[in-house]
């Protein structure tokens, strides 16, 4: 008899928080000390994905942890995700397919480095790039739960390659921000496909806010479109 998997929802085990203001703590630390844990979490997400949800999936269930949707021959192949609309009452919006996630996870990657071998772009151009991962990430939402947090940890280590420090407006766990920059990325989310990147601007202003050095002034408007249209 075939069984439909459970749902998951992280954040109604017992001790999710704790565990995870813990962790996320000691996460960030190493992200903004230790080039080799930014190295790792940059190549490959899913690794930081176990790490942080193992303890907490579903009895039976390893592969909601490090896994990425659409993954063949996994109880995620076919899982869709939608979430709750801030622009429309009562509505929803959905995210990449789940076939559609394995590859652009990778073409995600792939765009992340080249943004962090850019010798030539400027403060601005790396906010971009910033933006662009973190938008696109949040887009493909590649995981079945803890899609935010792994977004959160990219971020950070991103920045802190481009050599901006955080704001201590930001943390990873728990989410340092709400509605109007969630507003933000469903906008870039439900953008008419090959317009995404021109919603770039609105969340790169938002993203700032967690960015000390030079983003803590005065900005200039942003509004250069990315590469990878």
């Amino acid at each position: 008899m075939t069984t439909t998997p459970p749902p998951w929802q992280a954040h109604d085990i017992a001790g999710y928080d704790s565990a995870m203001t813990a962790g996320c703590s000691t996460l960030l630390a190493e992200i903004i000390a230790d080039p080799a844990r930014r190295k790792a979490i940059l190549t490959d997400p899913r690794d930081l994905h176990r790490t942080l949800f193992a303890s907490f999936t579903p009895s039976g269930h390893n592969e909601y942890a490090g896994t990425y949707r659409g993954t063949r021959g996994t109880t995620l192949a076919g899982r869709r995700m939608s979430s709750e609309s801030q622009l429309e009452v009562g509505g929803q919006f959905e995210f990449c397919p789940p076939e559609e996630v394995p590859a652009r996870m990778n073409l995600l990657l792939d765009h992340m480095q080249q943004w962090l071998r850019d010798a030539s772009a400027d403060n601005y151009g790396k906010l971009l790039g910033l933006s662009y991962t973190f938008c696109w990430f949040g887009k493909i939402h590649p995981f079945l739960d803890g899609n935010g947090h792994v977004q959160r940890a990219i971020f950070a280590a991103m920045a802190t390659e481009f050599g901006f420090p955080l704001s201590a407006r930001f943390a990873i766990h728990p989410r340092p921000y709400d509605r109007l920059l969630a507003t933000a990325l469903e906008i870039f989310t439900r953008a008419p496909a090959n317009e995404e990147n021109g919603e770039l601007a609105l969340v790169a202003e938002y993203l700032a806010f967690f960015l000390d050095g030079p983003f803590n002034a005065v900005r200039k408007h942003i509004s250069s479109a990315s590469p990878y249209d």
